[in-house]
């Protein structure tokens, strides 16, 4: 059997040369078996299934504030590592006015789930999502029943608010007044219908694992054409691990508002039932 040592490297050389045609990097030859036994692939909305793009559709007013455009340029500018929606945000108000600089900030997490600036007698300003800022004072469910009529309709949305009150990254904002949705909109690549369909065909299960709210997660991924888009999942409902766990992923295959440390504990359970498991995204 001496030959079958250099016969199988020869046929992963091969595959890597022919994956490299396709523009694929691949670091490790054995990663041409790896891929071959796949059967679940966990996916990223944003920038996987959509062009990673966001452009701001409307700003939604909730309160009378006429300073929430210098507010939304402000913030944009003192992000100096901006994602997708600052960088939306930053293209549609792009000159923050003189005044406006920020004393102190909180950059955005994936975890925190927002990020804000001190900009002085301005107030201190804060954008991230509706469902985390938002609490249960009274017209908080008239306002989060707005945020989810347009994430069903696949729009982003994240909420401008203005406190008085410092701010503490290991706590969320207090005494937040909400002003304004910024609404945001990302486009569904021309490829994605068929490529979700040829891994339907090679019998490889797609799961949607992303940081934005389910119904905005299952909107995008019913354009694409992803079975399963009827019953998204909120990733605040997951347990924490074990059979429990590998059951939810089992039967569900649209999770929205997923952690970091749940994208890893989500590949784990599934590895846990037998699966090889792909992964793409961040």
């Amino acid at each position: 059997p001496e030959g079958l040592v250099l016969l199988t490297s020869v046929a992963f050389t091969a595959g890597v040369v022919r994956l490299a045609q396709r523009r694929v990097l691949v670091q490790e030859l054995p990663a041409v078996e790896v891929l071959a036994r796949v059967d679940v692939l966990c996916i990223d909305k944003t920038g996987t299934l959509t062009e990673g793009r966001l452009v701001v559709d409307e700003v939604e007013l909730l309160a009378q504030d006429g300073s929430h455009r210098d507010a939304l340029a402000a913030l944009a500018a003192a992000e100096p590592h901006p994602n997708a929606t600052l960088l939306a945000i930053r293209e549609s108000f792009p000159d923050p006015r003189e005044g406006w600089l920020a004393a102190r900030t909180v950059p955005f997490s994936s975890a925190r789930k927002w990020s804000g600036a001190d900009f002085g007698t301005r107030g201190t300003w804060v954008l991230g999502a509706p469902d985390v800022l938002l609490g249960s004072r009274p017209g908080d469910d008239a306002q989060l029943t707005k945020a989810r009529r347009h994430a069903e309709a696949g729009r982003r949305v994240v909420l401008l608010g203005r406190t008085d009150v410092p701010l503490e990254a290991d706590g969320g904002p207090v005494g937040l007044v909400p002003i304004a949705y910024v609404v945001l909109t990302d486009r569904v690549r021309e490829t994605a219908s068929t490529t979700l369909a040829y891994f339907a065909r090679q019998g490889v299960d797609v799961k949607v694992i992303s940081g934005d709210p389910p119904q905005t997660v299952a909107a995008v991924a019913r354009r694409a054409g992803l079975p399963g888009a009827e019953a998204p999942f909120d990733a605040k409902a997951l347990p924490g691990g074990g059979p429990e766990l590998a059951d939810v992923l089992q039967t569900h295959a649209i999770f929205g508002r997923v952690t970091p440390q749940q994208k890893r504990a989500m590949v784990e359970a599934l590895r846990s039932r037998g699966h090889v498991v792909a992964m793409t995204g961040d």
